[in-house]
């Protein structure tokens, strides 16, 4: 039973996660469909302990890739940044590196994308996070103090 219990719960949780991403190009690469799921870390928070941030929900995915994975990431990355209320991007020889994408809304669940990319030799690591609450942008800056 706590098996069945927890398989429904399972369900749920991504079904509403993708929901609450669905009209985000990188909404795909959350539900697995750039990169399998089987190979990406990932962690999802929807709790009490995320209200000292200002947020509700708080989900990323890592993952190592190749050149046609960062290519097919960075360029969900970029076309939601045309649809970003705020945006800092920050480029290295023509590649996407860091990412901070704002979406606000006028009920204060603003939603958030951040990206970023540590390539070594043959392949890149990516990190991917999505986050909605209240939150502001400097809150974010505050919390993770970007590095420029």
């Amino acid at each position: 039973m706590k098996r069945i219990l927890l398989i429904i719960t399972a369900l749920l949780l991504s079904v509403w996660t993708a929901s609450a991403q669905r009209d985000l190009e990188v909404g795909a690469i959350f539900d697995g469909k750039v990169v399998p799921r089987k190979v990406m870390k990932e962690t999802f928070i929807k709790s009490a302990q995320l209200d000292p941030f200002n947020l509700e929900q708080y989900h990323s995915v890592s993952f190592t890739g190749d050149d046609h994975v960062l290519e097919e990431v960075s360029r969900r990355v970029l076309a939601d940044a045309e649809k970003a209320t705020d945006q800092e991007i920050h480029m290295n020889e023509g590649n996407l590196v860091y990412a901070i994408l704002t979406f606000e809304r006028a009920n204060r669940d603003n939603r958030f994308v951040c990206y970023q990319c540590v390539s070594k030799e043959d392949s890149h690591v990516i990190t991917l996070v999505f986050m909605h609450g209240p939150a502001t942008l400097d809150d974010l800056k505050r919390l993770f103090k970007t590095k420029k």
